[in-house]
């Protein structure tokens, strides 16, 4: 999870808390390294990748209101 925090840039114990939830609702699994017993691999589960490209799609909706909006005000 080292590799986790460095990307999200906090602290170890709340990205141990935020995996732990996620892991919890299904989102994603957690699997041991082969090479590495101190390192274990998250990976999304079905549930977890349908819930992010989800959110992905709210993005480009709200993306695209907002250009309007502003296209909008150019007027």
């Amino acid at each position: 999870m080292t590799e986790l925090v460095e990307r999200l840039q906090l602290a170890q114990s709340t990205v141990t808390e935020l995996v732990g939830r996620s892991e919890e609702a299904g989102l994603i699994q957690r699997k041991p390294s082969r090479t590495d017993a101190r390192s274990t691999h998250l990976r999304l589960t079905a549930e977890g990748d349908r819930r992010l490209a989800g959110a992905f799609a709210n993005i480009e909706t709200e993306h695209a209101r907002l250009r309007q909006a502003l296209a909008a005000l150019d007027n």
